[in-house]
């Protein structure tokens, strides 16, 4: 199936972004250059404003969405970004324009951002010092003090609703079914048909959500018929999560970034500030056990042992800074009991399961990850 980067959308031409400026109402480019950089998901491209025109910025960044997750992804961009612009204090791009839908010039999703100067930490991060990289650390837990600040009251993204609010919607995950998988499937399914939506109001509503659509999903997928066997105790699974509801959804719901990696932050050597925190269209509100779910945080972008060693490093020193300045962030992130645990495990493995089969992928694992998903069902009495 390849990458998503491998289905980004073909070149978009100096004049059709001229034609998107004149549409939102700002001037004609002095300068438009196609970004040398690698995005999974966008075609990104630097445009510069005339010095003398009215616009709130002169240099803009135009993300240019493959068509990947139609109109959830953007949609949910721009909510989370709103919504963190307004209420908090952590940098993020301005958001000056942008279309969940293809009717538009460039006939693609988009958002036009603010240009934040700064560097990618991971492309500088072999250069820093232990003090830089203290300082980031501190940062780092400023902003994660922000995002925590808040308790919400439902799962799932954030969306500007037709009044202008912003909302909690459908849950954005970057291990959805998307567009370019919808070949290994029946050809009546669609993004939708194949991925949870949402919002859910608590935990265990949202891992029966994920369940059920597991259950379907195997139901439909010859790959995965090893798995039908297994549908019942699914089914006594599910029937079993509301019986242990008041433990199974002691949790804090929070707004997760979810992949909280180096790559993902601009740094300016000059003043020794974070400038910005980048890509969001993944992130949601979750059970707060759930704000880390790739393990990605305080990544450096190095490959292989040594960078998963500085992760490690990068975490203890993380934690110890937090002890150090009193502040209590990721306590709240560790399961509330064994039971919840179970559950969520039974979630990961279903879904490993279900993600990797119909692409051929991983079958040296599914048998340990099956019996591992039935062992935690077992705890719940199922």
């Amino acid at each position: 199936m390849g990458t998503p980067a491998e289905h980004l959308p073909g070149p978009i031409s100096d004049d059709a972004i001229n034609e998107l400026l004149a549409f939102v109402g700002l001037p004609r480019a002095s300068k438009i250059v196609s970004a040398n950089v690698t995005a999974e998901y966008h075609s990104i491209y630097i445009i510069t404003l005339p010095l003398n025109n009215k616009a709130s910025h002169t240099d803009l960044v135009l993300r240019v969405s493959g068509h990947h997750l139609p109109q959830i992804k953007t949609a949910n961009e721009v909510g989370i970004m709103s919504w963190i612009s307004k209420n908090t204090t952590i940098p993020v791009p301005d958001v000056i324009a942008y279309d969940a839908s293809v009717d538009n010039p460039i006939a693609h999703e988009y958002t036009l951002l603010s240009r934040v100067e700064g560097e990618t930490l991971s492309d500088i991060y072999p250069t820093l010092n232990e003090e830089q990289i203290s300082g980031i650390l501190d940062q780092l837990i400023d902003i994660l003090g922000q995002l925590h600040a808040y308790e919400w009251d439902a799962i799932g993204g954030l969306n500007i609703n037709a009044q202008g609010k912003i909302v909690v919607g459908p849950i954005v995950d970057e291990t959805f079914w998307q567009v370019p998988d919808l070949k290994l499937w029946p050809k009546t399914e669609t993004v939708a048909s194949l991925n949870i939506a949402g919002p859910y109001q608590n935990y265990v509503d949202y891992v029966s959500a994920q369940i059920r659509q597991y259950i379907r999903l195997i139901s439909i997928h010859d790959k995965l018929a090893f798995m039908r066997s297994d549908i019942p105790r699914l089914e006594a699974f599910l029937a079993a999560l509301p019986q242990h509801a008041a433990e199974l959804n002691a949790t804090k719901l929070r707004l997760a970034h979810k992949d909280l990696h180096w790559a993902n932050v601009l740094y300016d050597k000059t003043s020794s500030r974070i400038t910005a925190v980048l890509d969001w269209e993944f992130s949601d509100v979750v059970p707060f056990q759930q704000w880390n779910p790739r393990r990605a945080f305080l990544w450096t972008g190095q490959a292989g042992d040594a960078g998963a060693r500085e992760k490690t490093r990068l975490q203890q020193v993380f934690t110890e800074r937090c002890k150090e300045r009193g502040v209590v962030l990721l306590d709240d992130a560790a399961f509330a009991s064994q039971l919840q645990e179970a559950m969520q495990n039974v979630a990961d493995f279903v879904r490993a399961i279900v993600e990797v089969s119909p692409r051929d992928q991983r079958r040296d694992l599914v048998p340990s990850w099956r019996a591992t998903a039935l062992e935690n069902m077992a705890r719940l009495g199922v």
